[in-house]
């Protein structure tokens, strides 16, 4: 009998890990706009999929994830990329493997649609605004029923520095119960600023309040700000230098907010509903009228269990009871049609407020209000990451007095949605291998890496997949199934997977995919190649990127290019 009341092994870990998850993870995998010609032509492949080193960008996310203790999460993918994302991720996050984490991969069609969009769908409609593919406010409003707690929203296309965990994250948003949302803006890499959108980001140090971001291209000559948010926020400060991460801790109660507009109103969570939130953060009108289901008043457990009780509660209870399977306080306030610049607020179709509107119980918010008199009783937060220096080994030449450093990397946020932010990504990790090597200097001999022989190669005993005239650099990186003819050579470069490298050909600073063919004394020089592509012999190519199935000539001169399968320079 005792043996049934409690058994270690009855599954309670399981049950005690499903009790504990008060995060769930979503991760969107977008198009690629931004990465040409990476995205177009045939078997193009997912931006998640992109290969930094040889493996996956997704990779990074979700160990990203899993490291914090997040074990609920979910994949939105474009349908032409699931099987893509479905089939790396069972095999790389199994059962064996990861057996406590829990990965729903979703088509943006498996979601729950309402009203308008199924009509549009049986008319055939594509306008309406529902054409073309769905926002991240959109994808988020559908699978809002998937997201049963607070959630990390986060692109897919991250590489997070080793300074700043997502553990660190979720507890300072844990620790601040009137933040709604919880958002991360980063300074960028010297070679990635540029090429991404510059925006004004407005802050409040002391209390780490995010308090505006505008894209400067929206931006107007003379920028105003309102008395009120300057008077309340008197250590505001303005800056340019920040970019946005696209790493948001939401409260669930935002996709209650969601739920109550027409889906084909929304589109993006970065440029309609986050800077909508910061201002009604601050601003008292819009903020009131989102209290209400933002913020709702806190349940309190022996209350609602009298009401469920059979003895009758006095007419005068001040208590509101949200209904477990709605929104909370869900009047179907709108969010605003208007861009985040405009000056229009936001209100109800007729211009009256309703009735629920007034319904907001002043108790609860009214202890969360600080200093400042924030009506709405909630906030939007941010965590500014920078690159963090580390620390260099100071090494002496023999036994003189004068000493040098070695240049160390600095740990910083990069992300792939950029050719810049992918070839950062690829450099900084061939400058890893390269720090590894340095590190271990002391050693007999430092050996160039070689991919294990094949199977097939030991049972017929043929040539190694290496020749040993072969030339390459400790900080390259060779993948499995890779041949490498005699006398080429290889020099801060990732080679891909089943690549055949011939014989005399020079490769420096280069990323090939799997499956590339490089022919006889080919050059090659800072050039993205993707896979299934080949280069014919003696060709120049230098400064350039190619798509997947992109094949030159032999001879062909490439510099500066950016080609995919089919077109010539």
């Amino acid at each position: 009998m005792s043996g049934r009341l409690f058994d270690p092994r009855s599954g309670s870990s399981k049950r005690r890990a499903v009790e504990t998850q008060d995060f769930t993870a979503v991760v969107l995998v977008g198009y690629g706009e931004n990465l040409y010609p990476f995205n177009e032509g045939t078997n193009v492949v997912s931006k998640a999929m992109l290969p930094v080193g040889n493996t996956p960008i997704i990779n990074s996310v979700l160990d990203w994830v899993v490291a914090a203790g997040i074990m609920e999460i979910l994949i939105v993918v474009p349908s032409t990329f699931h099987s893509q994302v479905a089939e790396h991720v069972a095999e790389h996050y199994s059962m064996s493997t990861h057996p406590r984490a829990r990965i729903d991969i979703r088509r943006p069609t498996e979601g729950e649609k309402d009203e308008d969009e199924e009509q549009s769908e049986s008319t055939g409609r594509v306008g309406a605004g529902l054409g073309g593919r769905d926002g991240t406010a959109r994808l988020l409003k559908r699978f809002r029923n998937y997201i049963k707690t607070d959630f990390v929203l986060l692109p897919c296309d991250l590489a997070p520095p080793t300074s700043l965990p997502l553990k660190s994250i979720l507890d300072r948003h844990r620790s601040s119960p009137d933040a709604v949302l919880t958002s991360v803006f980063y300074e960028p890499a010297e070679s990635v600023k540029d090429s991404e959108e510059k925006i004004l980001v407005a802050l409040d140090k002391s209390s780490d309040e995010l308090l505006l971001v505008q894209p400067l291209e929206a931006m107007d000559e003379e920028l105003s700000l309102r008395m009120s948010l300057i008077s309340s926020h008197p250590t505001l400060s303005l800056t340019t230098r920040l970019l946005d991460a696209h790493i948001y801790v939401f409260r669930r109660t935002v996709l209650d907010l969601l739920s109550t507009r027409r889906t084909k109103d929304l589109d993006s969570m970065r440029e309609q509903v986050v800077p909508w939130l910061i201002k009604g953060g601050w601003q008292k009108g819009l903020g009131e009228r989102w209290a209400p289901i933002l913020n709702p008043p806190r349940k309190d457990p022996f209350a609602e269990a009298l009401a469920r009780s059979t003895i009758s509660i006095p007419s005068s209870s001040s208590h509101y009871y949200a209904s477990p399977t709605s929104s909370p306080m869900s009047d179907h306030t709108p969010l605003p049609q208007t861009s985040p610049g405009s000056p229009a607020s936001p209100s109800s179709r007729d211009g009256s407020t309703s009735a629920q509107d007034e319904r907001v119980t002043h108790g609860d918010s009214s202890s969360r209000r600080n200093k400042k008199d924030r009506r709405s009783g909630w906030k939007c937060q941010v965590i500014v990451t920078a690159p963090v220096p580390i620390e260099a080994p100071v090494i002496a030449k023999g036994n003189k007095a004068d000493k040098y450093k070695v240049v160390a990397e600095p740990d910083v946020l990069i992300r792939a949605n950029s050719l810049a932010g992918y070839w950062e990504l690829n450099r900084r990790f061939m400058r890893a291998l390269a720090s590894n090597v340095s590190g271990a200097s002391k050693a007999p001999a430092a050996t160039p890496p070689r991919p294990l022989v094949t199977s097939s190669d030991e049972a017929t005993g043929t040539a190694p997949a290496i020749s040993p005239a072969a030339q390459i650099s400790p900080d390259s990186l060779i993948g499995e199934g890779s041949r490498v003819g005699e006398k080429a050579s290889i020099k801060k470069c990732i080679i891909g997977r089943h690549c055949n490298i011939g014989k005399g050909a020079k490769l420096t600073g280069c990323v090939l995919w799997d499956f590339v063919t490089i022919e006889e004394n080919a050059r090659i020089e800072n050039t993205i190649i993707c896979s299934n592509s080949r280069i014919g012999e003696k060709s120049q190519v230098k400064d350039c990127e190619f798509g997947t199935g992109f094949e030159a000539k032999p001879g062909a001169n490439y510099k500066g290019d950016r080609l995919v399968a089919g077109q010539e320079a």
